[in-house]
């Protein structure tokens, strides 16, 4: 594999990690010289879309109010014509089979309906999606559409698909009116939509993985067991399962052709919520299925092939499209350094005495996951999957002291509010990139519309000519702090005195407002670094990379006829086996920076389940 390559030094501060990744790429792709803009990777939608959310520029229409979205036209929901496709533990996800595409419903209690009927979220998770998420997986992603719908509609709705939902998801229900639309992935791709007459089958397969974690830092590689195969012991405990899956992401991650296949086998005989195959748009293999039922669908799917070899040409299509280099842009998010503190061994929050114990019984059943490999193609769907966990990793006992320090004072706001505005900052920062420092800062001191550390970050990478360091001639820092009286804040104007008396001092927040290290006592206490910051936003970022789908479609075409179609999107088998494909990442939205509380509850579960599970597995060997 060929990948970006991690060097020392990097950001002079941490806060400007994650801000930078996003932007970075996305000042590169607008700059005057390229019309590769995000917009051509991901066309502007055209029905229901936010007035707001407009792709080539951060600002509202010309003549639009800031409120216009509440003229958003609803959206035409016809009950009838809708299929339950299937939840997770926030959304609910329905498909429109005459369209190929899929709302994605935000589920919730029934008296937790949010205000505005879910509008702020929807924004925030589109932007994060086109100024975050794209900045990583390029045309692996697609920007969704904003839609609005009937009150009623929804209520008739929930109604219809209650009798197909798990009896243990029922307590969450459908309450916001605002939604995202995506295209149905477990179709081809509009663009690869040909003449019929090329393909053999008429019918459409789909894959769906979540791969989960296939990242760790060396130094947490000394414990034996990766986090999915250690929460397997926590499913057995709570009798979700019956049985650990032999499942390792590091396998499939491995880029090693026979532990990526091994891999893939073991997701077809435990496929959990790791792995379902979709014909035509319905699912015909999952956790609820039998062995019967994955026998017909491949018999069906591979016709032409024997039985003995259906699973090994299933094994080798989809691994194909897991390592092939489908997109075709070239994206390069920025390594960066991390100075977040490491601990020895930091992937799980346990005490050391526990953890210690469960390596013990770990050691003592055998249990040991293989860390070697991930040569993965550049440019694979799963290559660049791993880069957005490998950049945006954060040591986790970090994290879970930052939250439990400050969780009253956070939320998602403040957490996401600079990187869903970055089109904004980016297109403003496009008009400055010809002048020189000190216009750039008498500009700054005038305009409203920029978020100075984001501006900060664009501006340090810009003059960057190395791409991978971060160095340049003159200090910005210093530029800000002795050119100017007043900075940029969160779109309001703020004295230096007020934001850094001391040169020295590092910046805090207080809440939602900057304050000084001189404050007193009480408020040190519950100061929030721009650091702290920081770090969460990677660590989210880290969850959804950890937590997304790939999608890989399939459609088998006439051997003759497979010159006729893009070159990228053939796979072949065999001289009498080729298939078109569209390869596609889900499952990317913003995650709450609360569910850090959950995501800790689960890591002391895990280590109690593995220590009371091997404890009585080595006894009973014994």
């Amino acid at each position: 594999m060929t990948s970006v390559e991690q060097r020392e030094g990097g950001h002079d501060n941490p806060a400007e990690h994650l801000s930078s990744l996003a932007t970075t790429q996305y000042c590169r792709e607008l700059g005057d010289t390229s019309m590769r803009s995000s917009e051509a990777l991901h066309p502007k939608p055209t029905m229901y879309v936010l007035e707001t959310m407009s792709a080539s520029a951060g600002n509202p229409k010309e003549g639009s109010s800031p409120d216009s979205e509440t003229s958003l036209p609803l959206a035409t929901l016809a009950v009838e014509d809708t299929i339950y496709r299937g939840e997770g533990n926030a959304n609910i996800v329905i498909a429109l089979p005459h369209e190929h595409t899929v709302i994605r419903f935000r589920k919730s209690l029934p008296g937790e309906v949010s205000p505005d009927g879910g509008r702020t979220r929807v924004q925030r998770e589109v932007g994060y999606a086109r100024n975050v998420v794209s900045c990583f997986l390029g045309s692996y992603v697609q920007i969704p559409e904003i839609v609005r719908c009937d009150g009623a509609d929804i209520a008739k709705l929930s109604d219809t698909i209650r009798p197909h939902r798990p009896e243990a998801r029922r307590h969450h229900d459908i309450t916001d009116t605002y939604a995202m639309k995506f295209p149905d992935y477990t179709f081809l791709d509009r663009q690869l939509e040909l003449d019929q007459t090329v393909f053999r089958s008429r019918s459409t397969f789909c894959v769906e993985i979540k791969p989960k974690q296939g990242y760790l830092e060396e130094a947490e590689q000394r414990f034996p067991g990766c986090p999915y195969c250690l929460n397997q012991y926590a499913k057995l405990r709570r009798k979700s399962i019956v049985a650990c899956s032999n499942y390792c992401p590091f396998d499939l991650f491995s880029g090693v052709e026979t532990r990526m296949k091994a891999a893939v086998v073991e997701l077809l005989r435990s496929p959990q919520n790791n792995l379902k195959i979709f014909k035509d748009g319905f699912v015909v293999y999952d956790q609820t299925s039998s062995s019967n039922d994955l026998e017909s669908v491949l018999e069906e799917w591979f016709r032409n092939a024997a039985t003995k070899n259906r699973v090994d040409e299933f094994c080798n299509l989809v691994c194909a499209a897991l390592t092939r280099p489908i997109a075709q842009e070239q994206l390069k998010p920025p390594v960066t350094s991390r100075k977040f503190p490491a601990n020895q061994v930091s992937t799980f929050c346990a005490t050391p005495n526990v953890v210690a114990k469960a390596e013990w019984c770990l050691q003592l059943a055998g249990k040991k996951c293989n860390f070697n490999g991930s040569d993965l193609p550049k440019n694979s769907v799963l290559e660049r999957i791993w880069n957005m966990q490998r950049l945006s990793f954060v040591n986790t006992n970090y994290i879970y002291s930052i939250y439990s320090k400050f969780a009253s004072l956070l939320n998602d706001d403040m957490i996401y509010s600079n990187l869903t505005k970055l089109n904004k900052t980016c297109n403003v920062f496009r008009a400055l990139r010809d002048k020189s420092m000190n216009t750039i800062v008498q500009m700054m001191q005038t305009t409203k519309e920029i978020d100075c550390q984001i501006l900060k970050s664009s501006i340090t990478q810009e003059y960057d000519d190395d791409f991978n360091g971060f160095y340049y001639d003159v200090s910005l820092e210093s530029i800000l702090s002795t050119n100017t009286d007043e900075m940029l804040v969160n779109g309001d104007l703020i004295s230096q005195t007020e934001i850094n008396p001391n040169p020295d001092s590092r910046q805090s927040f207080y809440g939602n407002k900057r304050v000084s290290n001189d404050d007193d006592e009480r408020k040190a206490n519950v100061q929030i670094t721009a650091e702290h910051l920081s770090a969460l936003q990677n660590y989210l970022l880290f969850v959804t990379a950890r937590d997304c789908s790939i999608l890989m479609t399939f459609r088998e075409l006439h051997p003759e006829d497979a010159s006729r179609v893009p070159v990228a999107n053939t796979f072949k088998l065999s001289e009498q086996h080729y298939f078109l494909s569209s390869v596609k990442v889900s499952d990317l939205d913003s995650k709450s920076v609360h569910s850090i509380k959950k995501h800790q509850q689960r890591d002391v579960n895990i280590f109690d389940s593995v220590i009371s599970l091997l404890e009585e597995e080595i006894l009973f060997t014994r």
